[in-house]
């Protein structure tokens, strides 16, 4: 009788944890949703609906602290400057001064007329073997701008408007961020509370909310652990300064979104046209 009432209590128990088991993978694959009215949205998708970020879980929960990047803008071209070259050395036509130059190599991507009058973007490539224009006045010592590597700032022609990121990505206005993608790989979507409401200017000058979302679209030497870098576009003021403050101290939650249809809506805003037409 004891060890038929001990293998009937074991067999109970197997069941009830294979039944818990269960029910906490179920639950751990289910990915949150919300109801997203996709013909309402605007330009860069602000409109999306708020998302349930208190019902999001370790390990989905983040707290980070950010700083900004913008499109550097360079209004006239100096016939004593400095070329922008691409990674073979050869120049694409545009003279800047030295500080147009190294600003352009920070942000990564500046709009400057080439030597037929038309206004371009051209995309951070990678770095030449030598240092072409010294940037270190331009930075305070112990910045975290490496000056020595700005100079060495080669380009491409970019493929968005405002920029290219990462993987095919291109820079969205306020919707795109570089991150390190051991935190947040690229394709990753961003949610911040905080960031919800802020009043944004658009390229078009029109103002909108925005939504509180971001994608993990670029990166950036100096972007490592819990440091977000979010792109303004040609908007250099700072529209989220409860989010935005430039310092490791000043951190804020935000978490990543599960939901697909979110996703899909945000990486298509990162697509290139030709590549979205193609799909």
């Amino acid at each position: 009788m004891r060890t038929r009432t001990f293998l009937t209590r074991s067999f109970l128990h197997a069941s009830i944890y294979a039944l818990l088991l269960q029910s906490l993978i179920s639950c751990a694959s289910q990915t949150m949703s919300v109801t997203v009215n996709e013909a309402a949205l605007g330009q860069f998708a602000f409109g999306l609906p708020e998302y349930p970020a208190e019902r999001v879980a370790e390990p989905l929960r983040h707290s980070l602290w950010a700083t900004q990047y913008y499109v550097h803008y360079s209004e006239t071209t100096n016939a004593n400057g400095h070329p922008l070259l691409d990674m073979q050395g050869k120049s694409f036509g545009v003279m800047l001064s030295a500080y147009d130059w190294c600003m352009g190599g920070v942000e990564g991507t500046i709009q400057a007329k080439d030597s037929t009058g038309i206004l371009r973007t051209y995309n951070y490539a990678g770095r030449g073997a030598d240092i072409q224009v010294d940037c270190a006045p331009f930075f305070k010592k112990g910045s975290l701008i490496n000056a020595a590597a700005i100079g060495r700032t080669r380009y491409i022609y970019a493929t968005g408007p405002f920029g290219d990121g990462v993987k095919g990505l291109i820079l969205v206005p306020f919707r795109t961020i570089a991150t390190d993608t051991t935190v947040f790989p690229t394709g990753t979507i961003v949610y911040i509370p905080s960031a919800r409401g802020a009043d944004v200017e658009l390229p078009d000058g029109t103002r909108t909310k925005h939504d509180g979302y971001f994608v993990a679209g670029d990166i950036g030497g100096a972007i490592k652990g819990n440091h977000i870098d979010v792109f303004t576009g040609v908007y250099r003021k700072n529209p989220f300064p409860s989010v935005i403050q430039s310092k490791s101290s000043a951190t804020f939650p935000a978490v990543q979104v599960q939901d697909s249809r979110i996703k899909e809506i945000l990486l298509r805003l990162h697509t290139p046209a030709e590549t979205a037409q193609k799909r």
